[in-house]
């Protein structure tokens, strides 16, 4: 999505119709955002159940250990098979997202726009504003927050994962685990994460920015064409 202008120095029909295209599509943008605020509480509650799932499982595995010794072999493989557990998780939540955004209806203004500045006019003129704004502000808010959790989902299981193959190779290697501590493995969980999801967060950036952008721009078009009734 794109940065919306919508002052435009020539203020002519087929501008006025193109850019009330462009802000029709931008709101569309916005709905689907909205849709996934709306979602963002039961994708939450999957993928932290997941993970909760994932931690108590593995802690009453640790618990079995102590109680009847694993080999290192049955423990790993445990282990990763846990793993499923919030990947799965993560999995299920992203696809419920996709499910709800998907549903979402837009373009129903297309038809109108066909017929021209007038119907371009019309929508404008008949558009509630503030209703408009608080859809915006809410809709970059919960994009924001699904982004956030989803990178920090990501990052607790690449922690276990890389721990978990750290602890492998040295074993395999030196015959023995704990060669690195839980400080090395989060940091360089970092790292990975953000080389898989950089391209996801800076276009999430960047279309948090736009919405920025085009609310504060469309408060002074608001202005402008109230201004403009008025005085007609």
């Amino acid at each position: 999505m794109s940065e919306k202008n919508v002052k435009s120095q020539e203020l002519t029909e087929e501008n006025v119709v193109a850019q009330v295209a462009e802000l029709m599509e931008t709101l569309d943008h916005v709905k689907k955002y909205n849709a996934l605020a709306g979602a963002f509480k039961r994708f939450a509650l999957i993928v932290l159940g997941s993970i909760a799932v994932f931690l108590a499982v593995g802690a009453s595995l640790g618990f079995l250990n102590l109680v009847a010794t694993l080999d290192k072999p049955q423990l790993f493989i445990t282990a990763l098979l846990l793993l499923l557990v919030p990947v799965s998780g993560i999995a299920a939540g992203i696809l419920f997202i996709q499910r709800k955004v998907n549903a979402i209806k837009t373009g129903e203004w297309k038809e109108d726009l066909t017929h021209g500045f007038p119907s371009a006019l019309k929508i404008l003129l008949e558009m509630d504003w503030d209703e408009t704004f608080d859809e915006i502000s809410s809709g970059r808010v919960g994009y924001a927050l699904y982004g956030l959790l989803k990178a920090a989902a990501y990052w607790l299981i690449t922690v276990f994962t890389v721990g978990l193959l750290g602890n492998l190779s040295a074993f395999l290697v030196l015959g023995k685990t704990g060669f690195l501590g839980l400080p090395v493995w989060g940091l360089l969980s970092v790292l990975i994460v953000y080389l898989i999801l950089r391209k996801d967060l800076s276009r999430r950036y960047k279309q948090i920015r736009a919405l920025d952008k085009l609310l504060w721009e469309l408060r002074w078009f608001s202005l402008e064409l109230r201004r403009a009734e008025f005085q007609t």
